[in-house]
């Protein structure tokens, strides 16, 4: 494994890849334990299909439209996650456009709020 792989594998911060479609190419060991998924589980989904938009501190907005607003630009905000026992959990998000093979795509980072991380990020 390379050093970026090991320190994406290592990180406590749950990290996602997901392409134009939102469709799951990559989950990190951390992401599947804050959300209860495999990585199995992770690649059947598109992005943002865990969300509680209702419990969120934004307007409501439709699913649809909150993923294409946070995948015009880099987005940094809070949400409320369903995990795969139901539970709503409370995250602080990070969506930054890249490029994997010249194929436009999107790096999610997640964190529970009130953590650490969530500190660190606020500097």
């Amino acid at each position: 494994m390379t050093l970026l792989g090991d320190a994406w594998e290592r990180a406590e911060t749950g990290a996602v890849v997901f392409n134009d479609a939102r469709r799951y190419l990559a989950a990190n060991a951390a992401y599947c334990a804050l959300t209860g998924y495999s990585r199995e589980e992770v690649a059947e989904f598109r992005a943002g299909h865990n969300l509680l938009l209702g419990e969120m501190s934004q307007a409501e907005l439709s699913q649809a439209e909150f993923i294409e607003r946070i995948t015009e630009r880099q987005q940094i905000g809070h949400a409320v996650i369903r995990r795969k026992d139901g539970t709503p959990l409370p995250v602080t998000y990070m969506v930054i456009p890249s490029q994997v093979s010249q194929l436009p795509c999107y790096i999610g980072l997640v964190w529970p709020r009130g953590t650490s991380t969530e500190s660190a990020s606020s500097r």
